[in-house]
Order: C-alpha cells, then structure tokens, then sequence
C-alpha cells in the first residue's frame, strides 16, 4: 500500500475525468432519463447499504464496495449487467480487503433475501458469486485499495475544534457523497474539505471555545488553505444536487423503472 494517497494506485489509476463518465453511461442514456439514471445509481446505493446493514458491516467496509461498484460501472453499463451481481460481489470483496471477512455463502444468502424483497429475486448461488469475483478483480485492474475521506475529515475536524455534532454532520454529508461520482474524480482530502463547507455553510458547525475555528473567520480560512477551492465548491455543488434528485426518489418506483431499463432497445444508430 502507498505512503501517500498521491502515490496510490486510486490516484494514478481510478481518479477519472467526467468525460470518462458520460461515455460509461452513454449506452443507459439512450434509454432512460439522466434523472432516472442518478435514481437507480441511488437505489443500488440503498440496496447495498441494506445488504452491509444485515451482515453488520462498519461504514467504511460498505464505503469500499460502493467505490468498487462505481468503478465496475465506469466502464459497464447498468442494461448489460445484473446489478444485483455486481454489489453482492463488491460486498463480498470489501469485507476481505478491509480485513473483516465473510464466508460468502453467508453473503451471498443474506443477498437472497435482500434482492428477493427488493429486486424480483436473486438467481445466483455462491459458486456464480465466486466465479464473477474473478471478473470484478479484471475490471477493477486489481487495484483495491481505496482511500477514503474519513481520516483527513477526522484529521482537519480535529485540527479546526470542531465538536463532535459537527463532526457528525460532516461525516453524514461524506456517506451521502458517495451517491455521487465524487469519489471517482477527487482526492479524498478535498471530499472532506468539501463536507467541512457543506456543514460551515449549513450552519451546523460547532467549534470548542478558544479553538482554531472558533476564533478564525471560516470563509477567509478556506480561501487561505493551499488547495483547489474550485473543486471543493464543485464537490459541494454535486452533493447538493444528489440532494435534489434524492428529494423526489421513491423506492417503489424504482424496481419498474428497473425492468423498463433491462427491456428497452437502443434506438437505430442514423
């Protein structure tokens, strides 16, 4: 594993341009709306965060298998595969590379439930889940390591006095950026940079007396750290926009719009 997240494979690899982005999903697009795609992206999000809920899994292990899943989708599209598939086995991947791992009989029987209620059935068994893990390990290029924004948000939250219901807040707003591309197109560090503002701008940060956030104009700090404060506002401006979209999400109308996907045909190429 690299020192330094500017040496890691995530950096010299999978941090993707939004170019790379809209032709991975230029194929579902044709099919569907942009803003029924960012839906489903969400519900598979919701889905996985079930399945980790059931097998009891901590943040950041569920955090891994939704960067994996990003990254499978960068390069595949939702119609051609079986979604379902694809997180069941993420999960499975993260619990190993984050070191907390599952027999995958249990995963993939906990996944039979899951999808059963929720997807109209889950038709593999641990031997398919096994077999795709090999296909997953091609796709992602072998590079597993994931660095996360957790530990820079904790290291600047610290550094800054803010209190824990800050923190709190901001470490909310980086579980929900991961309904976003964010983690495919920005270092880490600048994510959690990102959810500090949110939560300055939201008013919900709360500094101890005397600290370096207490005692410095918040606005003027951010302009002074030697970062990219255009990317950090970018960031900002994507979570807010899940927000948007996130608003009007109604599960129950995403297992139709789900097999309306999976049955459409691409229009003739002119």
């Amino acid at each position: 594993m690299a020192a330094n997240y500017w040496e890691s494979t995530q950096r010299q690899h999978w941090q993707l341009d939004r170019l790379q982005l809209a032709k991975s999903r230029e194929d579902d697009l044709q099919c569907i709306s942009e803003s029924d795609y960012v839906k489903l992206k969400i519900w598979f999000c919701h889905l996985t965060q079930k399945l980790a809920k059931r097998l009891q899994l901590r943040q950041q292990i569920v955090a891994t298998a939704f960067v994996y899943f990003k990254r499978f989708y960068a390069n595949n599209s939702l119609r051609s595969t079986d979604p379902s598939l694809v997180l069941t086995t993420c999960v499975y991947l993260a619990t190993k590379i984050e070191e907390c791992p599952l027999h995958i009989k249990v995963v993939t029987q906990e996944a039979k439930h899951i999808f059963q209620v929720d997807f109209g059935g889950f038709p593999y068994d641990s031997s398919r889940v096994a077999e795709f893990e090999f296909y997953l390990l091609e796709e992602l290029q072998f590079y597993l390591i994931v660095w996360h924004p957790y530990r820079p948000l904790t290291q600047i939250c610290a550094e800054l006095g803010m209190r824990e219901s800050g923190l709190q807040y901001a470490w909310f707003i980086v579980n929900d950026s991961y309904r976003t591309d964010v983690c495919l197109l920005y270092p880490p560090h600048l994510i959690a940079l990102a959810a500090i503002y949110l939560t300055v701008v939201l008013n919900h940060a709360d500094f101890a007396s005397g600290s370096v956030g207490d005692r410095t104009d918040m606005r003027q700090w951010f302009a002074d750290i030697n970062v990219d404060i255009e990317s950090i506002v970018e960031i900002a401006q994507d979570i807010l926009s899940i927000y948007g979209v996130w608003s009007e999400w109604k599960e129950e109308r995403m297992l139709p719009l789900w097999k309306e996907l999976r049955k459409s045909t691409l229009p003739l190429q002119q």
